[in-house]
């Protein structure tokens, strides 16, 4: 610092030790030292607000503030500039406390030169400088950090909403690829269906004549023949009972390839169980199978088919009925519902398509049986396919039900219910059919 103006201010009420201070500073040589300063720490203060300074020389006793409250105070005010302690020899250990606080250094008066004075100051100068250096340094870095933070905070915030927005996406995706694997697999079922039919009528309309003329000689041999050989009457009856057979299998065919009109009228879906249950009343009672109703008393008039709704109620029964030949509870509710996304158990495509918000009439036929094994779930409706081979089931029923149902613009659901046995879903548009008039092309 030797050629700098140095400004010194002195903090000290004694005036001989104010005097004898700043003669000191004065007889230095190669320095340029400026001294002013003040007698109380109050008016310290009020001058140093308006008066650039260097360093500060403090003494800790003054008449307005005492020790280490008189460091605290003025460096609360004046961080920033370098304060060296003066003090007595009997005050050093309180000193050493205050340069701990943040004074850069501390003189004891009755042991100071002047050149020791200087090299004090010099030396709380240039450290004040340096941690201000470093203070500023570490306050630009904290700067940067909490900048940088905060960018990384904005590009995690960006990088999470791009990984949210690509989860939606694939997840949208996802749902899209099995709609159009459901879609896929409907177009291929009803082409199948379609060509199905189209054999089914075919080769039904061929072999009903050969087997009405074949029941017809049966019937003929069986009133010529008179014998009391057990053999031939066996195999005429089991002849018979396989032609009968064959008709209703055709029979069963010609149902279901026949695309007729519908002979559409209003009804309540609420009778028409009603009278498909009294029919059915036997067969349910000799299986000992309990009914339960739950039919809605808002369900409103239909535009079906008697006949044809009728038969896909009295085909869901009697399969309920196959289903608990040690009896069960057969549950049998129909209400109305607004279709929501939830609710909505059916995949439509087309413009036959149930839309959300429509309100629809739902039938829902429950049994208390076994249930279907999941892996054939799938398979139900496919002609042909049946679990009661043995017991003399065409696997046609539930073919035709469906036919029914989408004649009418319904759709039917199976499912297996958690508790066992399954739940047969019809749903019904409460428009109706309304496929108007179909071409016959039954013989």
């Amino acid at each position: 610092m030797e050629g700098e103006k140095v400004k010194v201010f002195l903090v000290e009420d004694d005036f001989s030790v104010f005097s004898l201070v700043k003669e000191m500073l004065a007889k230095l040589r190669g320095y340029s030292l400026e001294v002013d300063g003040a007698p109380s720490l109050n008016e310290s203060i009020e001058k140093l607000q308006s008066k650039k300074v260097d360093v500060i020389l403090l003494d800790l006793n003054l008449p307005d503030s005492k020790g280490e409250d008189t460091f605290l105070k003025l460096y609360q005010k004046f961080p920033q500039l370098p304060v060296v302690v003066l003090t007595g020899f009997d005050d050093e250990e309180l000193a050493v406390k205050v340069v701990r606080q943040g004074a850069q250094d501390y003189l004891v008066k009755s042991r100071v030169d002047a050149y020791l004075m200087m090299k004090a100051i010099s030396y709380a100068i240039e450290r004040k400088r340096i941690e201000e250096a470093l203070r500023k340094a570490r306050d630009e870095l904290e700067l940067r950090v909490k900048e940088r933070t905060a960018e990384l905070v904005r590009v995690n915030e960006y990088l999470k909403q791009e990984i949210e927005e690509r989860k939606r996406k694939e997840e949208e995706l996802r749902i899209t690829y099995i709609k159009l694997k459901e879609a896929q697999q409907q177009l291929i079922q009803s082409a199948k269906m379609e060509a199905v039919g189209v054999l089914a009528g075919g080769v039904a309309h061929e072999v009903k004549n050969p087997l009405a003329i074949i029941l017809q000689g049966i019937e003929y041999l069986s009133k010529k023949i008179e014998t009391d050989n057990e053999n031939i009457k066996s195999t005429l009856k089991y002849m018979k009972e396989a032609v009968i057979r064959a008709d209703t299998i055709v029979k069963g065919l010609l149902d279901f390839s026949r695309i007729s009109k519908l002979d559409i009228a209003k009804y309540n879906i609420n009778s028409l169980i009603e009278n498909c249950l009294l029919l059915m009343k036997h067969q349910l009672d000799r299986h000992h199978i309990r009914v339960i109703k739950e039919l809605g008393e808002d369900t409103p008039e239909l535009n079906v088919d008697k006949s044809k709704i009728e038969q896909v109620f009295i085909n869901i029964f009697m399969n309920a009925v196959h289903a608990m030949p040690e009896g069960g509870e057969l549950i049998v509710r129909s209400y109305v519902k607004s279709l929501t996304e939830d609710t909505l158990p059916f995949q439509v495509e087309g413009k036959e398509k149930f839309n959300l918000g429509e309100k629809v009439v739902v039938v829902e036929i429950e049994d208390t049986g076994s249930g279907i094994p999941q892996e054939l779930l799938d398979k139900v409706f496919d002609p042909f396919f049946t679990t009661k081979r043995a017991k003399g089931g065409t696997g046609l029923g539930l073919s035709i039900v469906r036919n029914i149902m989408e004649m009418h613009n319904g759709r039917i659901d199976i499912r297996n219910r958690n508790e066992g046995g399954v739940i047969v879903s019809l749903l019904f548009k409460r428009g109706g059919g309304q496929y108007g008039e179909k071409e016959d092309t039954s013989s």
